[in-house]
């Protein structure tokens, strides 16, 4: 539990170094902005605000996530994670689409753009962004949660922190955005052609949507509770169908809270309940140290009229 506090704290310290860093420089991309008259620099302002209000939630979803469980809330508050991945991944979606028009109102109305104050702010963002980057990359592992070995693979698998990704993923768009302007602003003065901005700006949210998608995707399948990516239904049902004295499995639901922390239902056949806590020691060592589930409530049966397994 130290451990957990001692991550998550420091997931805090991060979050909030980056969210000072993220507005800070929004600020300036306005004043700059406005003093030039720079529609992309503004454009990127607007990205750096929803980038701020991102970590904002993101730093709110921790907070809430270390509140205790409560007779109502008996998971406590940790789909707060999951909840604001799936915000932050529609405001990336919105963003996207943002980008397109306008880059279609330039491209329709293009106006002539100062060059080098952009070269200038997109290279001190640039900056900030691959600061930020290497401060929350680390943390989008899930290091609380067990390792697993895939069936297939057969080697190490970290799971993903759904809510630190999406904080990444932000970040990681505005340091492309801000390549994207560098390289606009480099051809501006170069070329004088002032598309390129507009162009740029279209292949940047091209980037962004299939990553923020299937950031999407995932928040999703947790919310319904899917059965988690990496761990297979069948391969489960057969480890624990080969427990010696099981007979039978049904009602197997397999689902994720959070991040690295997944659940299991299931009513388990036994053909002598004399063994039921051998069998029952079994199948959670199994589960525990195989697969990662350290949140399982098994139903010992000795007998299912129905036969369903």
């Amino acid at each position: 539990m130290t451990n957990l506090n001692l991550t998550t704290a420091s997931r805090k310290e991060v979050l909030t170094i980056v969210l000072l860093l993220t507005f800070g420089y929004f600020v300036f991309q306005i004043i700059i902005g406005l003093s030039i008259g720079s529609l992309a620099l503004l454009s990127d302002a607007g990205h750096m605000l929803i980038d701020a209000c991102g970590l904002v939630m993101t730093l709110l979803a921790i907070s809430f996530s270390q509140k205790p469980a409560t007779p109502r809330r008996t998971y406590g508050f940790y789909r707060a994670e999951i909840l604001t991945s799936l915000v932050n991944s529609l405001f990336l979606i919105l963003l996207s689409f943002y980008i397109f028009y306008e880059a279609y109102q330039r491209i329709v109305s293009p106006s002539e753009i100062s060059g080098y104050p952009m070269l200038l702010v997109a290279s001190i963002g640039l900056g900030i962004n691959l600061l930020a980057i290497v401060m929350i990359r680390p943390h989008t592992v899930h290091s609380g949660s067990k390792v697993n070995y895939h069936h297939k693979e057969r080697k190490v698998r970290h799971e993903t922190n759904l809510n630190m990704h999406g904080a990444y993923l932000e970040i990681f768009a505005d340091t492309i955005g801000s390549i994207g302007v560098i390289i606009a602003a480099l051809i501006i003065l170069s070329t004088r052609f002032y598309l390129a901005d507009a162009l740029i700006s279209i292949g940047i949210a091209l980037f962004i949507l299939p990553r923020t998608w299937s950031l999407l995707k995932k928040s999703v399948h947790i919310l319904i509770e899917g059965t988690p990516s990496h761990l297979g239904h069948e391969e489960i049902k057969n480890s624990i169908l080969q427990v010696r004295g099981v007979t039978g499995i049904f009602d197997l639901h397999i689902w994720t809270i959070t991040s690295g922390i997944h659940a299991l239902s299931a009513h388990v056949i036994i053909m002598d309940n004399n063994k039921s806590v051998e069998i029952l020691q079994e199948i959670n060592s199994i589960l525990e140290n195989k697969y990662g589930i350290n949140h399982a409530t098994i139903q010992i049966e000795t007998y299912h009229e129905s036969g369903k397994i």
